[in-house]
């Protein structure tokens, strides 16, 4: 009778994936809560409230940034071992009881055990290596589509966390928002543990909802080479794309960490019109499940290169806006391009060069590269804004950065397949 309740799912009139990424993105928003994104956008609120160096803010951001980074790769192999079923309901608890942690002490060293515990587990189980190498299992051919859908949930759940934290902020304050967001995270663990599965096997069907029986009869294809996690990380694509995803990232988190200041100081917007447009901003990641669309009928890997070379040239129409209009117009074409490179389109060239066994853990082994530069991502703009006294620097210091990943991606074709 255990075992029967333990297995049951809820069955749905469409593909069960489908109903797994719902789940995933859930998961994510109640993570963003304490991702760069949202901290991006709302440190304005807490540090004007706290009086807390902008500094040490920004290391306590990096340091939960880093730990996670650091455990990575642990969570990829358990990733493509177990999947995410005890993965994600599990550290959804934890998250919980950080949240509450952080309505509940106030001070500085209260907060940063909170944001470092929870930011260190969330970052790879709720947001991107167990929800990536869930999408990866259960789709191949839409594998494009699912994996934008799984991770666009970052700056969509990110943007709707930072309108729904400043908002509750006006009301009762910030740290109001952090205990609301605790009760969610404990009663979204126990449908999370009902829904999720490892691979579509598990339910009895197959990648993209194709059903056992119809495979048995070769109308389609659900094969799959996948290479053996020891040889893929001695090709030399492989490295050249955790290069891509690592610089890619710095730059990213940068330009994200610095955007709210930069039109406040800058512009001379006010901090709610800022924060409204960095969201709104973030939001139309949403247009990353085109580029999934367009990565399934062609070649992922172009079409990152192409979405890099934008991405340089919006760093440059940045410094060149003067006002409301302007930053209107960035911000829109900011929040379609950079979602897809940042987000979806290194993944899917990941995916599709190695194959699903063992995605999760090449994921995590690029982990620590990728979240070391998203740490170092808070600071590295700051950095350079506080050396040179302007942001015109940071953003053409992006722009290059960018250009510099497209001719590395150009470089980073698919390895031969070697036969086991």
């Amino acid at each position: 009778m255990f075992k029967s309740i333990y297995s049951w799912h809820p069955r749905v009139p469409f593909y069960y994936g489908w109903l797994i990424l719902i789940a995933s993105f859930f998961s994510t928003f109640a993570a963003t809560s304490v991702a760069q994104v949202v901290l991006g956008g709302i440190q304005i609120y807490i540090l004007e409230d706290t009086g807390w160096s902008r500094a040490n803010f920004s290391i306590i951001i990096a340091l939960g940034t880093w730990i996670s980074g650091f455990i990575s790769p642990f969570v990829g192999r358990l990733a493509d071992k177990y999947g995410p079923r005890q993965m994600m309901p599990l550290c959804l608890l934890i998250v919980a009881l950080c949240y509450f942690t952080i309505y509940g002490f106030p001070g500085f060293w209260t907060f940063s055990l909170g944001y470092v515990v929870a930011r260190a587990l969330s970052s790879p189980i709720l947001i991107s290596i167990v929800p990536g190498t869930v999408a990866v299992n259960f789709f191949k051919k839409r594998r494009g589509v699912a994996l934008s859908v799984a991770m666009m949930s970052r700056p969509v759940a990110g943007a709707i966390n930072v309108q729904l934290i400043a908002f509750i902020t006006q009301l009762y304050g910030w740290r109001a928002a952090y205990n609301i967001l605790g009760w969610f995270s404990l009663i979204l663990s126990v449908p999370l543990f009902v829904i999720m599965r490892r691979r579509p096997e598990d339910i009895g069907l197959l990648p993209d909802g194709v059903s056992p029986v119809e495979d048995n009869t070769q109308t389609v294809n659900t094969d799959e080479y996948s290479w053996a996690f020891s040889g893929a990380i001695k090709t030399p694509a492989f490295w050249i794309l955790a290069a891509v995803g690592s610089f890619v990232t710095l730059a990213s988190s940068s330009v994200q960490f610095t955007l709210v200041p930069y039109y406040v100081e800058v512009i001379g917007l006010s901090k709610f019109q800022s924060a409204t447009i960095f969201s709104v901003g973030t939001l139309l990641a949403l247009a990353t499940v085109l580029w999934g669309i367009v990565s399934d009928k062609f070649s992922p890997r172009l079409v990152l290169v192409f979405i890099l070379i934008v991405g340089a040239g919006l760093m440059v129409l940045l410094i060149n806006v003067n006002n409301i209009y302007q930053v209107w117009l960035f911000a829109i074409l900011w929040g379609i391009f950079s979602g897809a490179v940042q987000e979806m389109t290194i993944q899917a060239v990941l995916a599709q060069y190695f194959g699903r066994d063992v995605y999760g853990s090449l994921s995590g082994a690029i982990g620590p590269m990728q979240v070391t530069a998203l740490g170092f991502g808070t600071t590295f703009g700051l950095f350079l804004h506080n050396l040179t006294g302007s942001y015109g620097v940071v953003y053409l210091t992006m722009a290059a950065i960018y250009l510099l990943c497209a001719m590395l991606t150009l470089a980073a074709r698919q390895p031969q397949v070697k036969q086991k």
